[in-house]
């Protein structure tokens, strides 16, 4: 790791921990696929974490650090995101163009299969300086695997209250 990514991770708002182990170790370990993988793995964080709502998929998103999603555009067989925010801004000075979105894809992408019951598959439609826009499309004529959306139970993110510390508690 060079001093120049060390600093820059170390006063980033994903810090040290997470800013390695998502911009330096994974791919590391994934090598010249890590693009792909982390697509896939992308859609397994989503199988653990399914939501049944657009305004859902954006609180999710943000409670998992992934940046701020918006809906910029929605027809019948796409939709538009805007993924923003201060860690995907750090994200893209730190890489420039190879800034890997891989996870954030396959997770959004999943969840829109979840939601809209067809197939999905996601892609960067453009790159800024302070975002990313990525694009959903979704085939109505083609179910989604009916073994990954059978059992899926949706979370309910608005009836979840934060834990509050034993000490809180008691004062």
């Amino acid at each position: 790791m060079s001093q120049k990514l060390y600093d820059s991770l170390l006063n980033s708002k994903r810090g040290l921990m997470n800013g390695s182990l998502r911009d330096v170790i994974l791919p590391a370990i994934l090598g010249k696929e890590a693009d792909e993988m982390l697509y896939w793995i992308g859609k397994d964080i989503a199988r653990e974490f399914p939501v049944g709502s657009p305004e859902d998929l954006q609180l999710i998103t943000s409670q998992l650090g992934f940046g701020d999603l918006s809906l910029q555009k929605k027809t019948t067989t796409s939709q538009l995101w805007r993924l923003g925010g201060q860690s995907v801004k750090e994200r893209i000075e730190q890489n420039g163009e190879q800034t890997s979105f891989g996870l954030e894809m396959g997770f959004i992408a999943q969840e829109i299969e979840f939601q809209l019951m067809t197939v999905a598959e996601a892609e960067i439609s453009e790159l800024k300086k302070d975002c990313v826009f990525i694009e959903v499309k979704n085939d109505p004529q083609t179910e989604a695997d009916s073994e990954r959306t059978e059992l899926v139970t949706f979370l309910d993110l608005h009836n979840c209250q934060p834990q509050k510390d034993d000490k809180k508690k008691n004062e």
